[in-house]
């Protein structure tokens, strides 16, 4: 269980700015890239090691962004996933409608391509938090499994206080028509609060609020 906490941990503490690799090559970056992409989509691999390849991954992305590299599916065509950009970086970009509900405004999401939950944005959570409920109710569908868990972590509260959470892979979460694979998640309290945290955010290039039109957007590079 040290080692699995350890991962954990790690995890939680992978964010782009520690991942700073300018002093490789471009093809050392993209192999990089491509190594963590095939781990990220392989459903084979134990969800520890998927969640920490998708998080390489998109943070080796938006190295390859600032060093004038495009990407494949945001410049719609074929061919290899990383090539010098014959003009401005192209990216792509998703909005999602806010949705008012009990006096404050969600964002509608699905997990592992059923559940639905109305997420809070909350940018100063670590992970994305979802409620029992809709934990359990993945587990009785079958597309949460006791291998998508991995173990629990002690988080500190904004007062101070401690809690201690189950930690899990969303395998798909879904906002709009955009989706992102192998997140880390945890589970919260039962009638609690589902909140987009920054295991999702720090994995795209910027997202904002338009509070005139109502909604979220955002941009990535590369695959999600």
């Amino acid at each position: 269980m040290k080692g699995l906490a350890a991962a954990v941990t790690l995890l939680l503490a992978l964010a782009g700015a520690a991942e700073a690799q300018t002093a490789e090559s471009s093809d050392q970056l993209i192999a990089r890239w491509t190594a963590s992409d095939t781990t990220c989509r392989n459903p084979a691999v134990p969800a520890v090691d998927a969640v920490g390849a998708c998080e390489q991954r998109d943070t080796l992305a938006k190295v390859l962004a600032l060093a004038g590299f495009c990407h494949a599916s945001a410049m719609g065509r074929s061919g290899p996933a990383w090539t010098r950009c014959a003009a401005q970086q192209a990216a792509t970009r998703g909005t999602a409608q806010f949705q008012r509900m009990g006096g404050v405004f969600v964002l509608s999401a699905r997990l592992n391509g059923g559940t639905q939950v109305y997420f809070i944005v909350d940018s100063g959570a670590a992970t994305v938090q979802i409620p029992e409920e809709a934990v359990e109710e993945m587990k009785r569908n079958g597309t949460l499994t006791e291998a998508d868990f991995m173990g629990q972590h002690r988080f500190i509260l904004a007062d101070g206080r401690t809690m201690q959470q189950r930690v899990f892979r969303l395998r798909t979460l879904q906002i709009g028509d955009r989706t992102m694979e192998n997140v880390l998640a945890t589970m919260g309290a039962p009638k609690s609060r589902a909140l987009l945290g920054q295991s999702f955010l720090r994995r795209l290039n910027w997202w904002k609020i338009d509070n005139v039109k109502n909604a979220i957007e955002f941009e990535f590079t590369g695959a999600f």
